[in-house]
């Protein structure tokens, strides 16, 4: 049975027991803020329209939404507030042609599923009600309203926890504030909601009971878990535990190991090929895109990072907006930072820094190097200790070395410079000039000589000429 559903998001509360500067809403859960996780839930579904009300640091709140999420959403202001009730309202402009069943989500809520919502969304219309709604029960209810029902277990309203009585505190039946209206009974029924209650706010629960006086209303139990709202930090990180479970188990069904699943930590945004492998204490942030076969190993961290077909990550390497190429391999405790681009086969080892910097196929960086606004070409060796001084005070300049180019150790490559195809740097020199193709580069320091280095490598050129 195909369904209309317009969606209404519930983003504007100021969240006081954060204890922050920052919106409650844009606290990041899974590499998403918190309140993008309905909002995906809703879109899953197919909303539209799809109404966010932002009111506590609007500006940011929208700004966030939108760089995600595009035109998908529109924005309703609540610049006060004034309660649920008067959230819900300052929405319904945006719908007033729409006719269907309006969902009704908190921004807090990051552990609903899909599959409850459509559940929800089907009941109401089956059942023609002028709305539905969901419960859960939990041990411990301070801080919900309960939920009130009539001998033949009927709902027929919800008090708030601040206007129950004692007897109705004891009801730990409570609601997690996710409703399904239909569009033409809420435009109605809301313009009589009033505020005499304690807090002086319009209340959308007001609603549940006026329903109730004219026809059952079908509701839906769901676990304690995904009916769970986000008020403080405790909750956030608890409810972060549950969303890596799920996060973690998914990609495991989908044929992705993961060695110990309770140290590995998955963003949502993350995309895994099958046979993927993923040791203890393997993060994996933003929108990494991880290719089949690839190994990470313990401790490593990947941000916005692409790793192709069959690359290894070696253990406690970090990588930020990098590209790793099929077959490459990368530390132990190697820095792949921003820009970097390694073709198939490369071979980043232990303590190389690589920036903004391209390495073609078979190049490799073994041990100790910094490697900085370069290019090295296809084949080519950087020995151990090696340094591009990309940076003269002022300004960044480049280094591009050619193909088949060996440099020694502990040579320092001073930019802007040029190292021509099968060039060859002596260890220990410090290259200021352009060096053309099959040349040799030395620093020709009197100890230099007197070691007799330059004469040494002159015969390997020749012998590998030869």
């Amino acid at each position: 049975m195909s369904m209309k559903i317009a969606c209404i998001v519930l983003c504007a509360g100021k969240s006081t027991r954060m204890k922050s500067t920052v919106s409650k809403m844009l606290h990041p859960i899974c590499g998403q803020p918190l309140c993008a996780w309905p909002i995906a839930s809703a879109l899953q579904m197919k909303s539209n329209p799809l109404v966010v009300v932002v009111g506590y640091q609007a500006k940011e709140v929208e700004e966030s939404l939108s760089s995600r999420y595009g035109d998908q959403l529109v924005f309703a202001l609540q610049p006060d507030p004034k309660g649920t009730g008067h959230a819900v309202k300052t929405a319904l402009p945006f719908l007033k042609d729409f006719t269907g069943t309006i969902l009704i989500l908190c921004g807090d809520t990051p552990l609903l599923k899909e599959s409850s919502l459509q559940e929800l969304c089907f009941l109401r219309k089956t059942t023609k009600a002028k709305l539905a709604l969901l419960t859960t029960t939990l041990v411990n209810p301070t801080g919900y309203g309960r939920i009130l029902r009539n001998h033949h277990n009927q709902v027929v309203g919800i008090v708030e926890e601040n206007e129950a009585t004692f007897e109705q505190k004891a009801i730990c039946e409570v609601n997690p504030a996710i409703y399904a209206f239909d569009a033409q009974f809420l435009r109605s029924s809301i313009e009589n909601l009033q505020s005499h209650n304690a807090k002086n706010e319009f209340y959308l629960t007001d609603l549940i009971a006026n329903a109730a006086k004219e026809s059952p209303i079908p509701d839906i139990a769901i676990r304690s878990e995904e009916a769970l709202g986000i008020n403080d930090r405790i909750q956030l990180a608890n409810a972060e535990i549950l969303l890596q479970k799920r996060i973690i188990e998914h990609w495991m069904s989908a044929g992705v190991s993961c060695k110990d699943p309770g140290t590995i930590y998955i963003d949502s945004d993350v995309e895994l090929s099958q046979d993927v492998t993923l040791e203890p204490g393997v993060h994996l942030r933003g929108k990494c895109k991880i290719g089949k076969h690839v190994y990470i190993e313990t401790g490593a961290i990947l941000t916005d990072t692409e790793a192709q077909d069959n690359a290894r990550i070696h253990a406690y390497s970090i990588c930020e907006n990098a590209f790793i190429g099929p077959k490459a391999k990368v530390g132990p405790f190697a820095r792949l930072r921003p820009e970097t681009h390694l073709e198939e086969s490369v071979k980043i080892g232990n303590f190389v820094e690589v920036k903004k910097s391209r390495f073609k196929k078979n190049a490799k960086a073994n041990h100790l190097a910094y490697i900085g606004d370069a290019e090295i070409g296809a084949n080519s060796n950087i020995g151990a200790g090696t340094i591009t001084c990309n940076y003269d005070g002022f300004q960044k300049h480049r280094t591009i070395l050619g193909d088949d180019v060996f440099i020694g150790s502990n040579s320092t490559l001073v930019a802007p410079i040029s190292i021509e195809d099968d060039a060859y740097i002596a260890a220990g020199s410090t290259i200021t000039k352009n060096v053309p193709s099959d040349a040799l580069g030395i620093a020709r320091t009197r100890q230099e000589n007197k070691a007799g280095y330059g004469k040494r490598i002159k015969q390997r050129l020749k012998k590998k000429s030869s």
